[in-house]
């Protein structure tokens, strides 16, 4: 595996960015398929799945957006996958069940809810489109694109971990790359022991304070992270201590850009520490 590379990273996270500002129930219109194209991609579809449902948040039937495919000149497919809300009711629900990995091939156990989720992610609103990994592989088999970079914030990077390895084992791109920010353990040992082993190019970026990555917790069950884990420690007084500040998209690009020296994506003034912020 490469060295990671924090412009790519970042540029990524961009994209992710752009993803989650469209609301949940809206389409894609011209300022986010022109932002898309800033970065240097071509906005091909949207991803849509069934929002992740817990016993404080049930959100049973909400149909989402949860992300876009999109292609480079240089023919890079790239699936940028969103987080939900959602993820904060997960957390606070704790059930963490565990159900057979929802990717053909491989083997262990995944998170019940978000393998439910990936079980709906598609290509569009109604059942019975193309699965996030089908809408992929027909790109593949038409020559729009010859390899596959996948990304994902939070769920989203569940998610990701999920969609890259069925790319891996289930379509013609036999070494997608995949970054991802804030995910949580996606499933137990024998599925990260698997995924390792298939997937190369696996960058897991973390911030130290997140306490979404930290979840579920390896006991009672044996929930393990998949490679390669990238951590950010933030700046002492820096970022208010709140779990939604932590796990922020816009706090991970403000840290990554640390890395490059540069002062490009302030952290969110809402984010910003103050004195007497409480968790």
């Amino acid at each position: 595996m490469s060295p990671i590379s924090w412009s790519v990273a970042i540029l990524l996270a961009d994209l992710i960015k752009i993803a989650e500002s469209v609301a949940p129930s809206d389409t894609y219109g011209k300022a986010q398929i022109d932002a898309i194209k800033a970065t240097g991609y071509t906005y091909l579809q949207t991803l849509y799945g069934d929002d992740l449902a817990t016993d404080i948040d049930p959100h049973i039937g909400d149909v989402i957006s949860f992300g876009f495919i999109a292609v480079s000149d240089a023919k890079e497919l790239v699936a940028a996958i969103r987080g939900t809300d959602t993820i904060l009711g997960w957390l606070h629900d704790g059930s963490y069940l565990m159900v057979p990995s929802p990717v053909v091939g491989s083997h262990g156990l995944t998170e019940d809810g978000f393998t439910a989720v990936y079980r709906s992610l598609r290509s569009g609103v109604a059942t019975g489109t193309l699965s996030a990994k089908d809408s992929i592989k027909s790109y593949l088999d038409k020559g729009t694109g010859t390899n596959v970079t996948v990304c994902g914030h939070g769920l989203g990077g569940a998610l990701a971990t999920l969609l890259t390895l069925d790319v891996k084992l289930n379509t013609s791109c036999s070494a997608p790359t995949v970054y991802t920010y804030g995910s949580p353990r996606t499933g137990d040992h024998r599925f990260a022991g698997y995924y390792n082993a298939a997937v190369d190019n696996s960058y897991r970026i973390a911030n130290r304070q997140d306490l979404i990555p930290k979840l579920p917790s390896i006991l009672p069950l044996p929930y393990q992270h998949v490679n390669t884990q990238y951590e950010l420690t933030p700046p002492p007084n820096a970022i208010a201590p709140t779990i939604p500040c932590m796990l922020h998209l816009g706090t991970y690009l403000w840290m990554m850009n640390q890395f490059l020296g540069n002062s490009a994506h302030p952290l969110n003034g809402n984010c910003a520490f103050k004195r007497h912020a409480h968790v």
